[in-house]
C-alpha cells in the first residue's frame, strides 16, 4: 500500500506542476495578448532580404534572392528609412496638441508617398528573383503564399 500511496503521491504532483505551467501560460497570454508569439518577434539583419520574402520563396529562391536584394539594396535602405521617419512624422502629428488636422492629413500624405516608392522598390525585387526561378518554384511560392493567406484568415 505504501508504494502505491507513493505513486499516487508522485502523480498528483506531477499534475500539480503541469497544471500550474499551463495556467502560468494562460495567465500570461490574458495579461498581455497582444505580445506576439515568439516566433512572430524575429527581426531582419541590418542589409538582409525581409523573412517574409525568404518565407515565400523558400529554399529554392534563396540564392536568387540574395542576389536580387543585394542589386537593390542600395535604393531600398534609405526608402526604408524615409518610410520609417514617415511614420515618426505621422505618429507626432497624431499626438500634437492642439492637434492640427491639416498636419496629419499632410503626414499621411508622405507616408502614403514614402511607402508606394519602398514597395515599387520591393516589387521591382520581386520581380527580379521570379524571373530566375523554374515553373515548379513558382508553383511553391504561389501555395506557401495561399496557405500563409488560409492561416491568416483562419486568425481573425
Amino acid at each position: 500500500m505504501t508504494s502505491r500511496l507513493r505513486l499516487v503521491s508522485i502523480a498528483l504532483f506531477a499534475s500539480l506542476v503541469v497544471n500550474l505551467f499551463l495556467g502560468g501560460l494562460m495567465v500570461g497570454r490574458w495579461l498581455d495578448p497582444h505580445r506576439p508569439h515568439h516566433r512572430m518577434e524575429r527581426t531582419t539583419a541590418e542589409g538582409a532580404a525581409p523573412g517574409w520574402m525568404h518565407r515565400a520563396l523558400g529554399p529554392e529562391g534563396a540564392p536568387a534572392l540574395e542576389r536580387a536584394w543585394q542589386e537593390h539594396a542600395k535604393e531600398i535602405k534609405p526608402l526604408r528609412d524615409d518610410m520609417r521617419r514617415s511614420r515618426e512624422a505621422v505618429t507626432a502629428a497624431l499626438e500634437a496638441e492642439p492637434f492640427d488636422r491639416q498636419a496629419y492629413t499632410n503626414a499621411l500624405a508622405v507616408m502614403r508617398t514614402e511607402m508606394s516608392e519602398f514597395y515599387t522598390a520591393i516589387n521591382a525585387v520581386m520581380v527580379d528573383v521570379v524571373s530566375q526561378l523554374t515553373p515548379e518554384q513558382r508553383r511553391a511560392v504561389v501555395e506557401r503564399s495561399r496557405e500563409w493567406e488560409r492561416r491568416k484568415a483562419g486568425r481573425n
